[in-house]
């Protein structure tokens, strides 16, 4: 959209008037990607920076024109565009450049002296606490749970019962036990009704349009989901399986070994002994 928007005004494409599609935009992405206009490979190196940071350099990635927002830092904007061609377009190097710098390494830690300045750290003076995105949450738990599918490529895993119904067709998100339909989300096939229920109140976007930025909302359905959503409850019986199976049935080893898994670090002394309370008088799928 942020290319694709610029001016076309005075271009001359040489097609005829009864040009195929296929021939209308090979000339359109042969003019977006022109040496002559810049602006293909800052967007791309924007867009880039916008998902390691949670903002771009421009805050619009889909408007880099008049109407969008201002760049934060222009020059290093330029910079990495160059970088881009300079790398002959492998975004691998541009992920390179932005993984393995200072900025992007530093830590989250609160300055008030640098909140006074930059309350929405647009300058960047740390690192941006950042929610977890839908999909990612969804692969965590079943990461978490054991219950992963590794299987990649292929057709989408359907999780929706498809019914057509004199011309139209009707889906009806299901949940249930079956590996194969525990792959990564990214896989999962998106039918423009019959949404998920937990990657809606996470705010993951309707597939049926864009989104150049996600919203980010803090709702009571989310604690809720986390609670009672069927498909976070299986994963949660698996939880307490897969610990009782790696460390045994000794509480203070389970609640150990749980709270390096989900956390990756030992729970401390407060949170141990309320974990063994809970497992105590509840069991470890209360505290899974």
């Amino acid at each position: 959209g942020a290319v694709a928007g610029a001016s076309l005004s005075g271009s001359n494409f040489g097609l005829a008037l009864d040009a195929s599609d296929s021939e209308r935009r090979k000339k359109l992405a042969r003019w977006i990607t022109n040496s002559a206009r810049p602006l293909f490979t800052r967007v791309i190196v924007n867009r880039l920076w916008h998902y390691h940071f949670g903002s771009g350099i421009v805050e619009t990635p889909n408007d880099l024109g008049f109407n969008g927002g201002r760049p934060s830092h222009s020059k290093l904007l330029d910079w990495l565009a160059d970088r881009l061609i300079d790398g002959g377009y492998r975004l691998k190097s541009i992920h390179r450049i932005i993984v393995t710098s200072t900025t992007y390494r530093q830590a989250a830690r609160f300055d008030e002296r640098a909140h006074a300045v930059d309350a929405s750290n647009r300058l960047l003076w740390r690192k941006s606490p950042r929610r977890l995105e839908a999909e990612v949450l969804r692969d965590s738990l079943l990461s978490l749970s054991g219950q992963l599918n590794p299987t990649r490529g292929g057709p989408s895993f359907e999780n929706v019962d498809i019914v057509p119904n004199n011309g139209t067709t009707y889906y009806t998100p299901f949940d249930r036990e079956d590996p194969a339909l525990n792959r990564r989300t990214v896989y999962q096939f998106w039918p423009r009704g019959g949404r998920s229920a937990l990657l809606d109140t996470f705010d993951c976007p309707d597939p049926s349009s864009t989104a150049p930025r996600r919203t980010i909302t803090t709702t009571p359905l989310q604690a809720l989901s986390l609670l009672n959503n069927a498909f976070v409850l299986r994963m949660t019986d698996h939880f307490a399986e897969r610990v009782s199976s790696e460390v045994g049935e000794q509480i203070e080893a389970q609640v150990e070994h749980a709270y390096a898994l989900a956390y990756h670090r030992p729970p401390d002394a407060e949170e141990r002994q309320l974990a063994i309370e809970l497992v105590i008088a509840h069991g470890l799928p209360s505290l899974a």
